[in-house]
């Protein structure tokens, strides 16, 4: 992002870079929050379904992908944020999918911890994908790969998602229990009809005994007497048994799915969603500020960033998404099975605030002019600051997804709870960008470039305060629907 904005506006400083870079994402969060809770009641809506969601937020994320890559200036490349904002309820749609697919805990513990995975897989592939395809032309470039040295990156983004969304459209089966009997994926559908078909050896006998009239019945000459049964008589309206008609579906009032867990659940994710947000944003554009001045440089008063190029740092966050998803693979699972959900996310909380209060000091170990045993030591203390702030994601994600899911009050409401946890994550990932990152940049301007980091930890020291009130729940059982 910090390289795309230049290519904006190339006489633009690295402080107005970080507010503009703060702009745009801030842009399509507060653009999905505006709509999202509209997603959530049209997917537990008798008219919608999560299918349907998911299908329209795969297609908008694609054109609006496709878009961003071709944008020319900054107010295009927010006009884009935007309109994916507005159409994309993916994410919660995934996660109400998961979790109604695996109803049996430990079952759903495992599932919901992939969510999490595939994102740090994500931030294992797509920052390699940025980085190679970005500025495909080269320095010496011409055409289209000078006009839009992004579009690469963008293009493939897009085509996966058109690809993910035909495959849904025709391979994914509806959760929702009123939905079952017309949910039925494509692929499901062609393999019932293919062993529903009779044998071969059925449809072949002696052409010259067939009687092709209307009224006769197929197997007439092929069944012995005993096999032979009355005709079915064809069903009508007063033939339906009472039991096969599906009853609609009650659900609780809208007032009554807030209950204080719930509050507490989403205010925590608010507040820890905002600066795991704020950090991955301004962690990147760290790494790609310029060096600061070696002169005058004291431990609390320094300027600058690392000064790594664009592949850099897609090597660097690229090594924090294959950290993640060791960890969440091999560690998250014992920790839950000894400490419990809640155990491990409020343990894990406290590694934020010590990682965002030592993460800007790597900047003093940064020069232009520095040796090979200047930048082994240099890498040597980004890997510390990764491996701090994997420690805290790996048992906060996988968490933080469980406890927003399992606090859902009712069943019927369950991708009502999972958008709002969506809306709230995207509003602390909109509101805190837009104030931290200009806190950023005043502190390169002023020279002290650990102010932004220092803010964002004072954050993480409310979430810790806040997760004390926080609850694991029942699962959509806290609200009982009296017939």
């Amino acid at each position: 992002m910090f390289f795309q904005l230049r290519h904006f506006d190339p006489s633009a400083g690295p402080a107005t870079i970080s507010a503009q870079a703060g702009l745009i994402l801030s842009s399509k969060t507060a653009a999905h929050v505006s709509t999202g809770l509209f997603w959530g009641r049209f997917a537990d809506s008798e008219y919608g379904s999560r299918k349907l969601v998911l299908v329209v937020g795969l297609v908008s994320s694609g054109v609006a992908m496709l878009g961003y890559g071709f944008s020319e200036s900054i107010e295009a490349a927010v006009a884009w944020q935007v309109l994916d904002g507005i159409l994309n309820s993916s994410i919660s749609m995934i996660r109400c999918l998961t979790a109604e697919l695996y109803p049996e805990k430990r079952y759903r513990v495992r599932a919901l911890t992939l969510l999490p995975l595939c994102a740090s897989a994500g931030m294992f592939a797509g920052p390699l994908l940025g980085g190679f395809l970005s500025s495909p032309g080269g320095d010496d470039g011409k055409g289209r790969a000078i006009r839009y040295p992004y579009a690469a990156p963008n293009i493939a983004v897009a085509a996966y998602s058109f690809i993910l969304a035909a495959l849904v459209s025709l391979g994914l089966e509806h959760s929702r229990e009123n939905m079952q009997n017309g949910g039925r994926s494509i692929f499901r559908r062609f393999w019932n009809a293919r062993q529903m078909q009779p044998p071969d050896h059925l449809n072949q006998g002696d052409n010259a005994n067939a009687t092709c009239t209307e009224s006769a019945p197929l197997l007439h000459d092929r069944l012995a007497p005993h096999q032979q049964s009355d005709p079915i008589p064809s069903s009508t309206p007063d033939d339906i048994s009472p039991e096969t008609i599906q009853p609609r579906r009650r659900r609780p009032r809208f007032r009554q799915i807030w209950t204080p867990n719930v509050l507490s659940t989403m205010l925590a994710h608010f507040i820890i969603s905002g600066h795991l947000g704020t950090f991955s944003s301004l962690w990147a554009i760290f790494l790609s500020t310029p060096p600061g001045a070696e002169e005058n440089r004291s431990p609390w008063s320094f300027s600058g960033g690392l000064g790594m190029d664009a592949r850099g740092v897609g090597v660097i966050v690229t090594l924090l998404g294959a950290m993640s998803v060791l960890s969440q693979i091999i560690v998250y699972p014992c920790l839950h099975d000894r400490f419990g959900t809640v155990g491990v996310w409020r343990a894990a909380l406290y590694f934020f605030p010590a990682t965002y209060l030592l993460a800007p000091f790597s900047a003093l170990l940064a020069s232009d002019s520095a040796t090979a045993a200047d930048r082994a030591l240099l890498y040597i203390a980004v890997l510390g600051v990764l491996l701090l702030f994997n420690a805290g994601r790996t048992g906060v994600a996988p968490a933080t997804s469980l406890l927003i899911n399992d606090c859902t009050p009712h069943p019927s409401v369950r991708a009502t709870i999972h958008t709002m946890g969506t809306i709230v994550g995207n509003l602390g990932r909109s509101v805190f960008p837009a104030i931290i990152l200009p806190v950023y940049g005043l502190g390169l301007a002023v020279g002290v470039a650990g102010l932004g980091f220092w803010a964002l930890a004072a954050l993480a020291v409310v979430a810790c305060l806040v997760s004390g009130r926080v609850v694991e729940g029942a699962n959509g059982k806290d609200v009982s629907l009296q017939e």
